[in-house]
């Protein structure tokens, strides 16, 4: 049955789509064979969008934004597009934008988020939008069974999976030019990263003779109870949820928790803790990390600390410390690390829009369908043929020192872009040879794909019971995180704390309606290969 569910996982619960070979490479408005056809109208177009490489991304001017500029042309369109990190701040100000009733043409939330504005009439019906016909190159990125699999109710479609990569670089990093430098082995279990931390904080690992480094950062964003935090996994709770068998486990509200929080004080007492962790927004961690002021923290994409990516922790550090080495670690004795990514972000329609200019929502489709297609997917991952790479056959040569100069140097802006496909050029059957990967990056890169994960993508999407938004049972989770760990000091209250989200906000009814929906689909699972 383990077996049956890991192959047979589709999608997530916390947002709680077979493969076509079309292309579509044709302008919007028909087919390139097609001969007289008039050009479509001129459309003004309001997109926005999030992803976790966003952070302090800022676009170049008109005449260097090459994307840019081919889509409007490609599609006759003006092309406004708002962007943001992934987080707090990006919804909150979508949110905004939302109750003044201008909603984007097009956006991309949270899964949580998205629950609450499809209830509340916000988003379109997507069924005559999102089809494999209008966007085969989308489904190759995402199976028609997954999409499916994604709604809030079988039989509806209304949102997209935002293209996610399947294997995970979710890992913790240390700086092995520290251990070295105070003598130290790299930790295997709790007790000795916890022992290493404080060296990191008591022993002056920079040899500045300041008192000015900590063992560990991440940010809590005023809100949350970080996952970054190695307390969770020491405790056996991997990431956010796990599916075990045919049930449903809730990590973040198990009873467990107390223990987590007790861990966690305990860092926090001994000093190892940058005790801005909790304020902490976006890229803090990243940003002390690369000042040298702390020296373990979590780092969840593939480029964390690469050599070859000028923005990486790795480089950023160097940048100021020539020694600096991030190496990943996997510092706890636990069977696995993390588990595969799950669709974790969704792609919305503005029901408005579809109500009263429908041709921008076919032109938003158009384009979305291009972005996923192989010209779209070299184009806001690599830039410009001849010019940031070269092709023969499937592949694709990166032009170093031109891309850094036009691309990374400037933030890696051809992000904003790329959001709509994780940089797997396999998936469309193409090589990139990059230069720039040192055999230090392929270290890096075989160590954090072989670290074993759990495979946690539910064949259904898991959906609360009516009525109930997940996103307002998971503010009140954080805020009793909070209260226990900066209020309390102690997770002695958390299992009070805890029997007030079961009952009051419900999360009783939410779990056992995921379990619920999660055995009825195994039982048709069953049923269907008896027969």
């Amino acid at each position: 049955m383990k077996k049956m569910v890991a192959l047979g996982l589709a999608a997530a619960f916390t947002l709680t789509a077979c493969s076509n070979n079309q292309t579509s490479e044709a302008p919007a408005g028909g087919s390139s064979g097609e001969s007289g056809a008039s050009k479509p109208a001129k459309l003004s177009l309001n997109w926005s969008v999030t992803g976790g490489l966003l952070a302090n991304v800022t676009l170049p001017s008109a005449d260097k934004d090459f994307v840019k500029k081919t889509i409007e042309e490609k599609f006759n369109v003006d092309l406004k597009i708002d962007y943001m990190g992934v987080g707090k701040e990006y919804h909150d100000k979508l949110n905004a934008t939302l109750a003044g009733g201008s909603a984007p043409d097009l956006f991309i939330a949270g899964g949580a988020e998205s629950q609450k504005y499809i209830n509340d009439g916000i988003t379109a019906n997507l069924t005559p939008f999102f089809t494999k016909e209008a966007l085969p190159n989308y489904y190759k990125w995402v199976s028609k069974e997954e999409v499916d699999a994604f709604q809030l109710k079988q039989g509806e479609f209304v949102r997209g999976i935002q293209p996610f990569q399947r294997n995970t670089y979710a890992a913790w990093y240390i700086r092995k030019d520290w251990l070295d430098k105070l003598g130290l082995k790299a930790p295997k279990n709790y007790e000795e990263l916890t022992e290493v931390l404080i060296q990191f904080t008591k022993n002056d690992p920079d040899g500045n003779g300041k008192p000015d480094t900590y063992g560990f950062t991440t940010a809590g964003n005023g809100v949350n109870l970080p996952l970054e935090f190695p307390q969770w996994l020491n405790n056996g709770l991997v990431a956010d949820f796990m599916i075990q068998g045919d049930r449903y486990v809730d990590n973040r509200t198990d009873l467990k928790v107390q223990q987590v929080i007790d861990q966690v004080v305990e860092w926090i007492n001994l000093g190892i803790v940058d005790p801005d962790w909790f304020l902490n927004k976006g890229t803090a961690p990243l940003d002390k990390a690369a000042q040298g002021k702390v020296g373990f923290l979590f780092g969840a994409t593939k480029n964390f600390a690469l050599d070859s990516v000028a923005t990486s922790v790795q480089n950023r550090t160097k940048a100021l410390d020539p020694k600096a080495d991030w190496q990943p670690i996997f510092p706890l004795d636990q069977p696995v690390i993390w588990k595969y990514n799950v669709p974790e972000m969704t792609i919305l329609i503005s029901k408005t829009t579809a109500d009263k200019n429908p041709e921008k929502v076919k032109r938003s489709v158009e384009i979305l369908d291009w972005l996923t297609s192989e010209e779209g997917f070299l184009l806001t991952h690599y830039g410009q043929e001849g010019k940031h790479y070269t092709r023969s056959g499937n592949k694709i040569t990166l032009n170093a020192a031109a891309f850094e100069a036009d691309i990374a140097k400037a933030g890696n802006w051809i992000n904003v872009y790329g959001v709509f496909t994780p940089d797997e050029p396999e998936v469309l059957g193409l090589e990139l040879i990059d230069s720039r990967v040192s055999e230090h990056d392929r270290a890096i890169l075989k160590t954090v794909e072989g670290y074993p994960k759990h495979n946690a993508l539910p064949p259904v999407s898991l959906v609360p019971p009516a009525g109930i938004n997940i996103g307002d049972f998971r503010k009140e989770m954080s805020k009793y995180h909070a209260k226990a760990v900066l209020d309390d000091k102690s997770g002695k209250n958390w299992p009070q704390y805890r029997e007030e989200l079961m009952t009051k906000f419900k999360g009783r009814d939410i779990f056992n309606e995921y379990t619920k929906q999660l055995n009825s689909v195994l039982k048709d699972k069953q049923l269907a290969e008896f027969k």
